[in-house]
């Protein structure tokens, strides 16, 4: 090599080269240093009700439903309804020509009265000793018979009104003032419809989540914004050989009358429900061989890695078993921006910038 006494100018060359070096190192140090703070979406963790769900499709069924069939034959001579009318248990429908009835009833009565008569007269020759024990007897024995006969042409008068049998919602009649009735005729169709019966099924997996007592969220087509809350109360004791699904059935109040048995409906089964659940967005959550974690913001606006433990995800929503409390700050969206101690911000707090200097 030549000496710097040599080559003067080379010398000189090299020490302005070294030391121009050394300051852009220097400044990009700085750069580095006073790098501003990644823009991220921050939000501060709450805790609220978090529910799991099991999402099935059913059948909505009336509580009760019945084709009324009259109990003796004869002429219908009225009917007592409109169809579709809501009728009261004990109401009358229909009314049958009951004039052969009324006239057993008043046969059977006239009977009793002089069987009663013939037991007081044998009553009184039995206390002086003329009428014999056994006459007595069988004069007792005419009375209750001529009683029964009676209560029997009373129930059969009472089978000419066919009543309605529960609360509930008439259908179309099928039959008219005039026509002949009997046992076989079906008369019109009766609904419970109060509160209506919700029949679904689960998967097998899914069964040892299903028992008395769960909620459920019912929608129907006809009002696709609403939900219809209702109360499990049948759970099938066997699965369903053929579908391998389990048969559920849950009471679903109707007291307005805009739900109809027929209707198909989804059903959301609440099979779990934690009342104080740390619940976060799921691009919040980052993994990696070690595992998921989040970034924690503290206090200074530095990003700490936190590992946590995830439980139920759902809608984008995923619940943190541990590793998060309530009141942290975590990134919530832009989670690929950050680096363990690396400064954040939120848009919100950024400064807008406006004019032109």
């Amino acid at each position: 090599m030549f000496g710097c006494a040599a080559k003067p100018r080379f010398c000189a060359f090299w020490v302005l080269s070294a030391l121009a070096v050394a300051g852009c190192n220097s400044d990009a140090l700085e750069a580095v240093q006073a790098a501003p703070p990644s823009i991220v979406e921050i939000a501060r963790v709450e805790s609220r009700l978090f529910s799991e769900r099991v999402q099935a499709v059913g059948q909505l069924a009336a509580a009760e439903s019945v084709v009324i069939r009259p109990e003796v034959s004869g002429i219908l001579e009225s009917i007592e309804f409109q169809e579709g009318q809501r009728v009261s248990a004990g109401d009358v429908l229909f009314v049958l020509r009951s004039d052969e009835q009324r006239a057993a009833l008043r046969e059977a009565e006239a009977n009793r009265l002089l069987a009663a008569d013939v037991f007081e007269r044998t009553e009184k020759l039995s206390k002086v000793k003329v009428s014999a024990a056994s006459e007595l007897t069988q004069a007792r024995a005419r009375v209750a018979a001529a009683e029964a006969v009676v209560d029997l042409a009373r129930v059969n008068l009472e089978r000419t009104r066919v009543l309605a049998p529960f609360d509930g919602a008439l259908g179309a009649r099928s039959v008219s003032p005039g026509d002949w009735v009997d046992s076989d005729v079906a008369l019109v169709q009766i609904d419970a419809v109060n509160r209506l019966q919700l029949q679904f099924s689960l998967p097998e997996n899914a069964i040892a989540l299903a028992e008395p007592g769960l909620e459920v969220i019912t929608r129907v087509a006809a009002y696709p914004d609403e939900e219809f809350k209702g109360v499990v109360y049948f759970v099938s004791p066997a699965l369903d050989k053929a579908s391998r699904r389990l048969a559920l059935k849950a009471w679903v109040p109707n007291t307005d009358g805009r739900l109809r048995p027929g209707m198909f409906a989804r059903v959301e089964l609440e099979v779990e429900r934690t009342e104080h659940a740390v619940v976060i967005p799921e691009s919040a959550v980052a993994s990696d061989a070690t595992g998921s974690y989040v970034w924690r913001i503290n206090p200074e606006n530095v990003a700490e890695r936190a590992a946590v433990e995830l439980g139920t995800r759902r809608d984008g929503q995923v619940v943190i078993v541990a590793g998060l409390a309530t009141g942290d700050r975590i990134v919530t969206s832009g989670t690929h921006k950050v680096f363990e101690g690396s400064n954040v911000q939120s848009p919100d707090a950024v400064p807008a910038v406006s004019g032109t200097p």
